[in-house]
C-alpha cells in the first residue's frame, strides 16, 4: 500500500503499513502530521486514508472502488476540512475554519458508515502554485492522488491558529476524544505549537520531512559542532539543550535538527576521507540520530530525544 512512499518516509510507511493491514490493531482516533512540507502530509493522509478503506490487495495500482474514489478525492466519507472546503450552506467564513463545519461534522457523525471515515483538516488557498510548491508536487506525480476537485490551483497549508482558532478546536474537541468507530481526524500543520494544546495532546504526532530544503540545511550548525568528534562527554546537556534551542528559534521540528546534523556529519566526512576514526564515528553517529529521528516520528518527547543525542555527539558516545 506505502510503496511508492517506503523510499522517502520509509519508517512512517512501515508504521502505518502495519497499521491498516494488521487486524488487531486500529488506524488512531486523531493524528497530526507537521513539518516544513504540507503538500506531501496531504498526500501522506489520502494514502493512509486508502489504506483504511481499501477492499483490493492494498497496493498501490488498486483499483477497488474505494481506491478510485479516494484517487480521485471523490470519496463520500474521506473529506477535506478548511476554510475553503466542506463548507455547509449559510457558512459565509472565509478566513477561518468555522464553528458550523464543525457542527456539520458531528451532525455527520451522528450516523453509522460502512467506511472508515476521515476528515482532513488543513488550511488552503486557490491560486497557481509557486515554484517551490511545484518542486514539492513533483515526487507525487504517478501516485495516481488528487487534490479537491471542486477547486482548480487548491494549494494545500498548514494550520495555524488563525484559521484554526482555539473556539474552533474546543468545538471539536469531544469528537476528537471520543469519535465513533472508524473515525480518524489527521490535521496538517508546519509546527506543533499552530495547533492548541488540547487537540495535541489527544493526538498521535508524526513528523513528515517532505521535500523543504529546511530540513537538509546544516551551515547553521557549523559553529557549534566545530570540535566534532573531539566533543567532551561533559558537553552532552549543553548539546542538548542547544539542538532545543536551535528548533524554537528557527520555528522548525526539533527533527530537522537533526537531519540538518546527519547532512552536516556526512559533508565533514566528504572532506575528510582519510580519516579513519572520524569515518568510524560519523557512521555511527549519522546511524544513531537516524533512530533518534524514529523515535521523534513516533511520538516520544522532544527532549528525551534531545538529551539522547546530546550523548551521542560527543567522545563518551
Amino acid at each position: 500500500m506505502f510503496e511508492n512512499f517506503s523510499q522517502k518516509y520509509s519508517s512512517l510507511s512501515k508504521f502505518f503499513e502495519t497499521m491498516v493491514e494488521n487486524e488487531n490493531t486500529t488506524v488512531p482516533n486523531s493524528i497530526i502530521l507537521h513539518g516544513p512540507d504540507i503538500i506531501a502530509q496531504y498526500y501522506f493522509a489520502l494514502q493512509l486514508a486508502r489504506g483504511a478503506n481499501c477492499i483490493g490487495d492494498k497496493k498501490s495500482s488498486c483499483e477497488c472502488q474505494n481506491c478510485r474514489w479516494i484517487k480521485a478525492n471523490e470519496h463520500p466519507e474521506v473529506v477535506t476540512v478548511s476554510k475553503i472546503n466542506s463548507k455547509p450552506d449559510g457558512d459565509d467564513s472565509k478566513s477561518v475554519i468555522s464553528v458550523k463545519q464543525i457542527e456539520a461534522i458531528k451532525d455527520k457523525l451522528v450516523a453509522s458508515s460502512d467506511y472508515h471515515r476521515f476528515f482532513i483538516f488543513c488550511d488552503a488557498e486557490n491560486r497557481d502554485f509557486s515554484e517551490s510548491e511545484k518542486e514539492q508536487l513533483k515526487p507525487f506525480e504517478n501516485f495516481g492522488l488528487n487534490f479537491p476537485e471542486c477547486a482548480k490551483g487548491w494549494v494545500p497549508l498548514g494550520l495555524t491558529k488563525k484559521c484554526f482558532t482555539e473556539v474552533v478546536a474546543n468545538a471539536l474537541l469531544k469528537s476528537v476524544e471520543e469519535p465513533p468507530a472508524g473515525v480518524t481526524f489527521i490535521f496538517l500543520t508546519e509546527n506543533l505549537e499552530n495547533i492548541i494544546s488540547t487537540i495535541v495532546s489527544r493526538s498521535q504526532a508524526f513528523y513528515v520531512a517532505g521535500n523543504s530544503k529546511q530540513s537538509v540545511d546544516f551551515y547553521y550548525l557549523k559553529e557549534q559542532f566545530a570540535n566534532y568528534p573531539n566533543i567532551e562527554g561533559n558537553k552532552a546537556l549543553l548539546i542538548s539543550e542547544y539542538l532545543m534551542k536551535t528548533a524554537k528559534s528557527k520555528d522548525i521540528p526539533l527533527t530537522s535538527v537533526l537531519i540538518g546534523l546527519q547532512t552536516y556529519l556526512t559533508e565533514l566526512l566528504k572532506n575528510n576521507p582519510q580519516n579513519i576514526l572520524l569515518k568510524q564515528k560519523v557512521f555511527e553517529d549519522i546511524d544513531k540520530l537516524q533512530k533518534m529521528v524514529d523515535m521523534l516520528n513516533f511520538g516520544v518527547k522532544e527532549q528525551t530525544v534531545a538529551d539522547e543525542s546530546g550523548y551521542i555527539l560527543t567522545k563518551q558516545s
